[in-house]
């Protein structure tokens, strides 16, 4: 199916190129925000606010019960880890909520079909394309697999136990598990099991694999450790570099160097196709982006006063819109995901196609760059004349890897004219 996402109109007019930044790419890239799911009544910890009528209800009347992460499948359904209701909830396109995962009484009653079983304190989750998500059930000091079918079973059971664990990162064959406990990373492996990674961490968040950085088969992991306000790249032996965060609370800001910049409690973090990557800073209130060269650029403000704002405006439009945001993540489309707020709010900005230049040359003929999503394939079409019938094809562009910009070229000598417009393949 092709989808249609932009018209371009082009004339022979000289369009100088103009210098755009990564981070504009990356702003621009980004469309409306918008609230997923949470109504925004309950603010105590501990408290479980889920109640029977909300199952199957529209995702935006439902308690969430300081949800701590989300993330999304390529059908466009989220995930989310529903920590003090002791339960994943998932919400479908249609805009409805549905539980997947734990009956909402903290326990362990074994494994077995998701709903009919127990979990306490999910404060983590990793999703897969297909919808398979693995669970850090905290409560339970056990990493366990929800499948596309709906059961659930224990992978690893931490017998010294897991502490205050967010980060949880799966390898795309499954046979590499990472995750933070405390003031550890833990790994494991099918073959290895159970082993420590790296310690000497003052209070770990969320973490990712850098797809840049390969020293490893898989990327270097990337945590944050909200205890330092910074982050570090591990590598295998266990040793680290900051990456980003001056171990401060005030310092740096918008499009200084990452590591001269302040992240207070920072505790999201996500990397882009490109190597540049997401932060969230839950005392900051901030999410971030840290482009390939280092430099950091605000991408959404905020605050710890529980702020919830910006719903309907485009991501550029000043003002605070968040408040403590514990978790940002992308969807396989590109959409931007933020798990936010005491009252426990998920936040969506939509990720759309936007030409970032055009230029026209007699000789060379027509050039398109827009920002372009990793995975995704193109389909060029032209109208010599819009009063034509039917678009022409001239061609498709293939799915590329790490790319944050496409180009097309149309070299068509002496060109007077032409309509040109780009559609997403799907």
């Amino acid at each position: 199916m092709k989808r249609l996402l932009t018209v371009l109109l082009l004339c022979t007019l000289p369009l100088s190129a103009s210098a755009v930044s990564e981070f504009e790419m990356v702003l621009n890239s980004y469309g409306k925000l918008r609230t997923a799911a949470g109504k925004g009544l309950i603010r105590s910890k501990g408290v479980n606010g889920w109640t029977e009528a909300m199952e199957g209800g529209d995702a935006v009347d439902a308690e969430l019960s300081r949800p701590h992460i989300t993330m999304a499948d390529r059908e466009g359904n989220f995930y989310i880890a529903d920590k003090d209701g002791h339960a994943v909830r998932k919400v479908t396109p249609d805009g409805t909520i549905h539980t997947i995962a734990g009956t909402g009484e903290a326990g362990f009653n074994g494994d077995g079909i998701g709903v009919e079983t127990q979990l306490d304190q999910p404060n983590g989750l990793y999703t897969f394309p297909d919808g398979t998500t693995y669970i850090l059930d905290l409560g339970n000091s056990r990493i366990r697999k929800l499948s596309v079918a709906g059961s659930l079973t224990t992978i690893v059971q931490d017998a010294g136990g897991i502490v205050l664990g967010r980060g949880l990162w799966v390898s795309a064959d499954e046979t590499l598990i990472y995750y933070a406990s405390g003031e550890v990373i833990k790994k494991w492996t099918p073959t290895e099991g159970l082993t420590t990674y790296a310690t000497g961490f003052d209070g770990l968040a969320n973490i990712d694999v850098d797809p840049f950085f390969w020293t490893l088969p898989v990327g270097n992991l990337v945590v944050t450790d909200r205890g330092a306000n910074r982050v570090y790249r591990i590598f295998p032996d266990g040793s680290k570099v900051a990456l980003a965060g001056n171990g401060q609370t005030t310092g740096g800001g918008d499009g200084q160097k990452a590591l001269e910049t302040a992240l207070h409690g920072v505790r999201g973090v996500y990397f882009a196709p490109n190597g540049g990557y997401y932060l969230a800073t839950h005392e900051g209130g901030q999410v971030w982006y840290v482009d390939t060269n280092g430099y950091i650029h605000l991408l959404i403000d905020g605050d710890t006063s529980h702020t919830h704002a910006g719903d309907g405006e485009d991501l550029k439009t000043p003002g605070r819109k968040i408040s403590e945001p514990r978790a940002v993540t992308l969807s396989p489309n590109g959409d931007l995901i933020v798990t936010e707020n005491d009252y426990g709010y998920v936040r969506v900005v939509e990720r759309i196609l936007t030409v970032l230049d055009v230029t026209a040359d007699a000789e060379k003929g027509f050039t398109l760059t827009w920002s372009s999503l990793t995975g995704t394939n193109y389909e060029i079409q032209l109208k010599d004349d819009l009063s034509e019938t039917t678009w022409r094809d001239l061609g498709e562009i293939p799915a590329r890897s790490g790319d944050i910009v496409t180009f097309f070229t149309d070299a068509a000598a002496g060109k007077m004219k032409g309509f040109y417009r780009v559609g997403v393949v799907e």
